[in-house]
């Protein structure tokens, strides 16, 4: 029974993380989105591939796209696999922005690596997914969906793989 509470225990907590990092980036605070990754991550938004890091510069940067638009994001179901310090996760989004006027969507997975740090669950690899992106976003820079077994879902990386 306590490892099945310390599933439980970490799921929910993965499932804070998730949330938490959406609502930063939302929000546009920095210091909470470098927080939600660990120190080596590394962050595919299919245009933007970098350090989470960098990521949260990108996005709350004054000229950034955090600061001309409004963003808003809602997470659907997420499912975790976690085996110790480390954790495998699908969640589901859709995302509205507000940009020059114009409301634009786009929707899809974040498919994550988790490593517990310091007792702490950090981002340490995402990917997104999407089935929909904003207009004039290049939909071959992220990764593809597919229904079947060659779905990023499925492939359980850990780090982005050698160029």
């Amino acid at each position: 029974m306590g490892e099945q509470v310390q599933a439980w225990v970490d799921k929910c907590a993965l499932t804070e993380l998730v949330a938490f990092l959406s609502a930063a980036v939302d929000r546009g605070d920095r210091d909470g989105i470098i927080g939600c990754y660990t120190d080596d991550s590394y962050d595919d938004h299919g245009a933007f591939k970098g350090s989470g890091r960098e990521f949260a510069e990108m996005i709350c940067a004054p000229s950034g796209p955090g600061q001309q638009m409004t963003m808003h994001h809602m997470l659907g179901q997420s499912v975790f696999d976690v085996e110790g310090d480390e954790a495998w996760g699908e969640t589901f989004f859709v995302m509205h922005a507000i940009m020059g006027g114009n409301t634009v969507k786009g929707f899809g997975r974040y498919v994550d690596y988790f490593r517990r740090t310091d007792g702490n669950w950090k981002l340490a690899y995402r990917r997104v997914v999407p089935d929909a992106t904003i207009p004039g976003d290049d939909a071959a820079k992220y990764w593809k969906p597919s229904r079947d077994r060659s779905d990023p879902r499925y492939d359980r990386l850990s780090a982005p793989p050698p160029c």
